[in-house]
């Protein structure tokens, strides 16, 4: 029970990073087509040079999320499924734990 919740707690800090990121991504947006032009570069390698650093940061977040879910997802995998012997339908730490409610 405590995986879960753990889990549970872990997935909600996510969220509230992921929504603080995507609320500093969006500014990142209106900022971005607000001040930078093309006319304002002299040179398209250096405007491009720039767009892909901006890229490059949002690609690095939606990597560090993945790797997160992924180890998640992992962590449930083993917890829902502990007691893989068993053939019985409370196997692993959930089945027990409808079994010790009942």
């Amino acid at each position: 029970m405590r995986i879960l919740a753990a889990s549970a707690s872990i997935q909600h800090q996510l969220a509230i990073i992921l929504e603080a990121k995507a609320k500093e991504m969006a500014k990142t947006v209106s900022w971005t087509h607000a001040q930078i032009r093309s006319s304002e570069y002299g040179v398209h390698e250096i405007q491009f040079k720039d767009a892909l650093r901006i890229h490059e940061r949002m690609v690095e977040l939606i990597d560090g999320v993945t790797k997160v879910e992924t180890g998640l997802a992992r962590h449930m995998k083993m917890a829902l499924h502990s007691d893989s012997d068993s053939d019985a339908p409370s196997d692993g730490l959930i089945g027990k734990l409808f079994d010790a409610q009942r």
